[in-house]
């Protein structure tokens, strides 16, 4: 929270996977819209069921967005992302709320709902059985779902300083820098940052 208070007239923030559902919530809490790669071992968790008239509808979130969750041949389980019509912000009480407005094609109507996508109170009670938080709601469940039109595009948007850390230590053996002290390493630093960019360069005018 400090770091968007620090950064005012921010809108939107965009990182690499290394931002979590418990480091996007406050965040998300105050008014930002924040994108980050959704991390992969997730498994799909149950959200509710959706009942109206002779209809229900078992909603889960899997791969970052509410899916209608399916059999087909009997046991196969099978989960269908469902169609997210706009994105709803309203200002809270204590915080900034956002909702998926959320289509669910029927056979016998369509249903439209709204679903939060910021952590809830109801989310932050403790479970009696398993110690732990009701449900991680921004870990599970994002704003932008990363498997969207919306969502690939502004994965391009995020910096690119760790996929550049991750070169420089790649470059010296045994990923240490031949450097003694802080002001040895800026220099090393400074230098391969300079390199890089050099290249960079050339490459854009190659191609321009």
């Amino acid at each position: 929270m400090q770091q968007s208070q620090r950064a005012r007239g921010t809108k939107a923030v965009t990182y690499d996977a290394a931002l979590r559902g418990k480091h996007r919530a406050p965040l998300i809490a105050e008014g930002l819209v924040v994108f980050t790669p959704q991390h992969d071992g997730l498994t799909p968790q149950s959200l509710l069921r959706h009942k109206d008239g002779p209809c229900s509808h078992d909603l889960y979130v899997a791969e970052g967005r509410v899916c209608e969750r399916r059999f087909i041949d009997g046991n196969e389980t099978l989960y269908t992302p469902l169609p997210v019509e706009e994105l709803e912000c309203r200002d809270g009480k204590n915080s900034t709320r956002f909702y998926h407005r959320i289509t669910i094609p029927c056979p016998t109507k369509t249903h439209q709902i709204r679903i939060r996508v910021d952590e809830t109170d109801e989310d932050r009670q403790v479970d009696p059985k398993t110690k732990k938080q009701r449900f991680n709601r921004t870990e599970h469940l994002r704003q932008v779902p990363p498997s969207t039109p919306a969502g690939r595009r502004l994965k391009g948007f995020r910096q690119d300083s760790e996929s550049v850390h991750s070169r420089f230590d790649q470059a010296y053996p045994h990923e240490r820098v031949p450097a003694y002290g802080a002001r040895g390493a800026l220099l090393i630093y400074l230098g391969y940052a300079w390199l890089n960019n050099s290249i960079t360069r050339a490459l854009n005018a190659l191609h321009s």
